[in-house]
């Protein structure tokens, strides 16, 4: 379209930002393409609104799309405002086919990727942490099953837990996890994971594009808000030649713009085709006498119009009628290796010593040698701890940038240490409470959690107290469990009180095939117990079921 307005300096200056502009000195006007219409108006607008309209009058003549309405914020399917999206929505609800119901919220996530399938090369899920982006994924993915393979990449840390999930919601996909640079592409799986260290490794790198995966998937996409790293230079090749891609993160987009370039750029290359005009006219870019500097935030509302829709984001508020009040999901992970050895070592020498015992006598045994047999599973317990910890750093770390605050719990002291240590270093501000923390002081980190802003972090232990109130935060992550259901009830609980008006999400991290499974196991069995108990009668069971039953499976 050429658009023609009276001269103005400063006009001029911003519509150059506009990429595939051009001025037509014959016409004395800008030759602007269709897609970018919509920022010529916002532009425009503040100076010549009458022009502005005429802009986007045009723009919608020539470029009739469905009207998406409200879909990208809607939690039910009653709260869309226009009938494409209604009809959208109907056709997903009668065409899935998983072994779980979905939330209405995570149906309309469904139908907003379906309509953008039609519509573009990508989309952006951002729904606050713990709302359900996996399973949104995977739902897609079952609607879509022609469109496989797929590719999903993510964190390391994360890697294990996608690939439960995907076997609990798509049971019968073929999925093939990627952990080692050395690893063989299955070319028969439907759907591969891997984790962002890996996908720059020269020979995984050649197998993923010669496989040309129709669909990427890019879980926490700020890891690969940075340019020049390799994982985002191998991740961008990858998803350049996929015909749709798929970009997850709770973080909200506006307030650190420059992270997300690189996913709109994937999923929306024509509309974000330059990182220097995206840095300069959405992050407040400047030069600082070494380099360009795109650190801020800048003309947000016009930003926010261009990513409208490419983006559905709902927040828990948004959502809080379909959440229960409280809820628990479990977060699996792998063995990381530098703890593989010392705990394979631990459990065979509980095992041997188990197995050593006479046949059917374990909790008999168990009570003469009690301390004996009960150090070395704290041994065994205490690995998986210290596993666990170096594992919740990025896991944290994600709830942080999605400006999510959160408590974590743990049990021993060291494990506490290592998770203050990593809190310090990334330059996290936390507080941290246990057995250690004086009256005072653990006063103090309470009141600091509860009313200061940017103190993200309360890392907390069983040996904190009752009656402590930390709903400043509705999520809580466990990165050690307790021997009773009980006191791991009261930890959640600390959240789950008067004043807390979000749903709380309590996330259980778990190490697959670990003595930590086998324990979530015994403790769920028996919190479904206690669940049964009338009228709420608590139990004196202190743990010591547990124990012998845990000894019992490990002696199998």
């Amino acid at each position: 379209m050429l658009v023609k307005f009276p001269y103005n300096k400063e006009l001029i200056e911003e519509i150059k930002n506009i990429p595939g502009r051009k001025y037509n000195p014959n016409e004395r006007g800008w030759d602007i393409p269709d897609q970018f219409l919509p920022m010529a108006a916002i532009i425009i607008q503040d100076y010549y609104p009458n022009i502005a309209d005429m802009v986007r009058d045009f723009h919608t003549i020539t470029n009739p799309k469905p009207d998406l309405g409200n879909i990208a914020t809607a939690k039910d399917i009653n709260e869309l405002d226009v009938r494409y999206s209604q009809e959208a929505v109907q056709d997903v609800k009668d065409r899935l086919r998983m072994p779980y119901d979905l939330y209405a919220y995570q149906e309309i996530a469904v139908a907003f990727l379906e309509t953008r399938i039609q519509d573009g090369k990508g989309a952006l899920i951002g729904d606050q942490p713990g709302l359900g982006k996996t399973i949104e994924t995977l739902a897609w993915l079952s609607l879509n099953s022609s469109k496989l393979p797929a590719l999903i990449i993510t964190q390391a840390s994360i890697k294990r837990n996608w690939y439960r999930e995907i076997e609990k919601w798509m049971p019968d996909t073929k999925v093939q996890m990627l952990d080692q640079g050395k690893d063989i592409l299955d070319n028969d799986a439907d759907i591969v994971l891997i984790n962002y260290d890996l996908i720059w490794r020269k020979k995984i790198e050649e197998q993923l594009l010669k496989r040309k995966f129709p669909v990427v998937v890019y879980d926490e996409v700020t890891s690969i808000k940075e340019s020049s790293a390799k994982r985002t230079k191998s991740a961008k090749k990858l998803g350049r030649k996929a015909k749709f891609t798929i970009g997850l993160s709770g973080t909200p987009i506006l307030n650190r713009p420059i992270e997300f370039y690189n996913i709109l750029n994937l999923i929306s290359p024509k509309q974000f085709s330059s990182h220097f005009q995206f840095g300069m006219r959405y992050c407040n870019g400047y030069h600082n006498g070494f380099g360009y500097v795109f650190k801020g935030s800048s003309h947000v509302d016009e930003l926010r119009e261009q990513i409208q829709p490419l983006m559905i984001r709902r927040l828990k508020n948004d959502v809080l009628t379909e959440l229960p009040a409280k809820s628990r999901r479990t977060i699996f992970i792998d063995m990381p290796g530098k703890y593989y050895q010392d705990y394979v070592a631990a459990e065979n020498n509980l095992i041997e010593t188990l197995r050593g015992l006479p046949s059917g006598k374990v909790s008999d045994e168990y009570e003469d040698n009690r301390m004996w047999l009960l150090s070395k599973l704290n041994y065994l317990r205490h690995i998986v701890g210290l596993a666990k910890a170096e594992e919740a750093q990025e896991i944290i770390k994600n709830f942080v940038d999605a400006g999510e605050k959160l408590v974590v719990f743990a049990h021993h002291h060291d494990v506490m240490d290592l998770i203050d240590d990593y809190l310090t270093k990334d330059k996290i501000s936390h507080v941290a409470v246990d057995g250690r923390t004086d009256g005072p002081a653990r006063q103090i980190a309470i009141d600091k959690f509860q009313t200061d802003p940017d103190c993200m972090v309360f890392v907390a232990s069983t040996a904190m107290g009752m009656g402590i109130t930390l709903t400043a935060a509705s999520n809580a992550l466990f990165v050690e469990r307790q021997w009773t259901p009980g006191i791991e009830e009261q930890m959640e609980d600390r959240l789950h009180r008067i004043g807390q008006t979000n749903a709380v999400l309590v996330h259980y991290m778990l190490i697959e095939g670990s003595l930590d499974e086998k324990m979530d196991k015994l403790v769920d069995n028996k919190r479904v117990v206690l669940d049964e108990i009338l009228d709420g009668e608590k139990s004196r069971d202190r743990g010591e079921s547990i124990i012998n039953e845990l000894l019992s499976e490990l002696a199998k």
